[in-house]
Order: structure tokens, then sequence, then C-alpha cells
């Protein structure tokens, strides 16, 4: 099936492919904390894997529904810690980074999505909900977790998807799409401020998660992608390699 947008690459990558191999050496999270939101369900519960398999030392899974949280953690071979908080909780959240304390890897995958239908149709309830989970709750994450980063190497990794479509190819996603497009400026301004931190917004793919089937989209309509592809990518985004683009 062909891309739903012009790509600008050669290869579509559908699945994971070797280069970003989890497994491989250069791509190793060997010694590393690795918090990861949204981690109980979708791509989040499919980055903690990933990262695992790196090697992963511990993995601090943050999410608002335990059981899940708990069912991603006995997936888990590394040591691993469950948080059910929502990442909007300006009181919960500070004092689970504090209980976690030095870090190195944040992978930004919570998210929530109203049900979709035109700004006029809208609840202003419903449509402002995604803009406190999606944007307020990065914001309040990145004031908590910063402080205790790893000062030398430091990854910042937020998931941030539909803001590359146009609109009217996105009927009635206006507050999902609006508070993700916020989400990519609050990295940028992460990054520009720590200058000791890489951060950077990615794009996950069309993958086929809870939130997307709330779109309303059949996913037999579209060239699905495995949730391992932006797993996979996400270490290869954190590792060392991604020295590179800060032009190291």
């Amino acid at each position: 099936m062909q891309p739903p947008v012009p790509s600008f690459t050669t290869t579509w990558h559908n699945a994971p492919y070797p280069s970003i191999s989890p497994t491989r050496p250069e791509l190793s999270a060997a010694g590393k904390t690795v918090i990861v939101t949204g981690a109980g369900s979708g791509i989040g519960h499919a980055t903690t894997a990933s990262f695992a398999r790196a090697g992963a030392t511990k993995i601090i899974l943050i999410g608002r529904n335990k059981v899940n949280l708990e069912e991603t953690q006995r997936s888990l071979p590394c040591a691993s810690s469950v948080h059910a908080v929502d990442v909007r909780d300006e009181q919960a959240v500070p004092n689970v980074a504090s209980a976690v304390g030095r870090w190195d890897m944040l992978i930004l995958a919570a998210g929530y999505i109203p049900t979709p239908a035109s700004i006029l149709d809208s609840s202003v309830n419903e449509w402002l909900e995604a803009l406190e989970t999606n944007l307020k709750g990065t914001l309040i994450l990145a004031k908590s977790f910063l402080p205790p980063t790893n000062p030398i190497h430091a990854a910042v990794i937020g998931y941030s998807a539909a803001v590359t479509f146009p609109a009217a190819m996105l009927p009635g996603l206006s507050a999902y799409t609006i508070s993700k497009t916020a989400v990519i400026k609050l990295i940028e301004y992460t990054a520009a401020e720590n200058p000791s931190i890489f951060a950077a917004a990615l794009h996950p793919g069309v993958v086929d998660t809870p939130i997307l089937r709330k779109t309303g989209v059949d996913p037999t309509t579209l060239p699905m992608d495995d949730a391992d592809l932006p797993a996979n990518f996400a270490v290869w985004l954190a590792s060392k390699e991604a020295s590179f683009l800060k032009g190291g």
C-alpha cells in the first residue's frame, strides 16, 4: 500500500529494520534508566520492550492504568517500577520524579484524543482535556523530571502524531492535532533552554492503537506501521548516535 503522504525517503518502512535494531551494540542502553509515560498500552508499551531489548538497566513505567502498567512490567526482563499517576497531577508527578532520581532517557508517549467532532460541535471540556493531557501533562513532566537528569547525556523524546497532515485530511481532530503541535514547540524550547539535553519530537507513523481507533479510522484502509517501528526508532534517536544531530 502506498504512503498516505509523499515520502521524503526512497524507502518507506512499515516494520522494524536492521539499522535501528535495539540489539545493535552501538545503540545499547546498558546502565541507563529510562522513563516511559503512557507505558501501559500502544506505542508506550512497545517502547518499553525496545529499550529492554537494548539492555536498559531500569525502566520507569508511568500511566493512569495500574493494571496495564503491571502487565507491561511483567513482560520486561530488566528492573522496573510502576507509577500509576495522571501526568496532569501537579503534586503526584513531582513526587514520582523525586522517587526516581537521576535518569538518562525520558520518553513521552502518554496522550489523549477527544471524540472526533468539528470545532462547532465539540464539547469545550473534552476539547480542552486534550490540551490538559497532551500539553499540560508534558509541561508538568518536563518541570518535574528535568532537574535530576544525567548531566552528561540525557535524551527527551516526545511522540507527536498527526501534526504533519493538513487539517482537511483530519476532520474532527482539531483538539488532538493542535495540542500535539504545541507539544512540538514545547520540546523545541526544552532543547533550546537545556543545551546539555537532546530533545526531539518523533512522529510515530500510523499505528493501530486505541487512539487511532477512536478517530474512526479503518486500519485496513491505511498502510499501518508496526508499533515496534517507532519504538525501535526512539531507541536509535535517544542513543549516542543522536549526537550527530547536535553537531557532535
